[in-house]
């Protein structure tokens, strides 16, 4: 109820805050412990296959985080960005490099456009959901979040390839 959030959240804000901090920060800190790890360093496929799961186990998150980053004012927008984005962005970036220093991305390959582009194919199955559905027919299940981490890693890794 209504009161309830205002007692427990604040407003439906603190709500949101809430639930994306149960959310995305053990799925970060997972990258985070991975890219740090000497046996097997964080890869863009291994940030992408994590991304789709986290998408896939909690489909209201894109929608949620593109409507208020969108609508919600820039309070909302300052703690994602401080809290979650630069994180993530982190991640990609130090991924990015090892994949570049490994021979797997160009060396004219733009950071910021692959960013970009990683979060694109990442996100863009989850908010267009609907129409993927009454399009396509397809179903944004488990099966096809497999199918589409492969094939979208596969993608972006064609595109860089030197």
């Amino acid at each position: 109820t209504p009161g309830m959030i205002h007692y427990y959240f604040g407003d439906k804000h603190g709500l949101y805050r809430a639930l994306l901090e149960e959310v995305i920060p053990p799925v970060l800190a997972g990258l985070e412990a991975r890219e740090t790890g000497a046996n097997s360093p964080l890869t863009v496929a291994d940030f992408m296959e994590a991304y789709l799961a986290m998408f896939r186990d909690n489909p209201w998150l894109p929608p949620l985080v593109f409507r208020e980053i969108q609508e919600g004012g820039e309070d909302f927008q300052r703690h994602f960005a401080a809290r979650f984005a630069s994180r993530a962005k982190h991640l990609l970036d130090g991924a990015l490099a090892r994949e570049r220093q490994a021979g797997r991305v160009r060396a004219d390959v733009d950071p910021t456009l692959a960013v970009i582009s990683v979060m694109s194919l990442c996100v863009f199955p989850f908010l267009a959901r609907p129409m993927l559905d009454k399009v396509l027919g397809l179903s944004v299940d488990h099966d096809f979040v497999r199918q589409w981490s492969t094939y979208a890693s596969t993608l972006f890794y064609r595109g860089v390839q030197p």
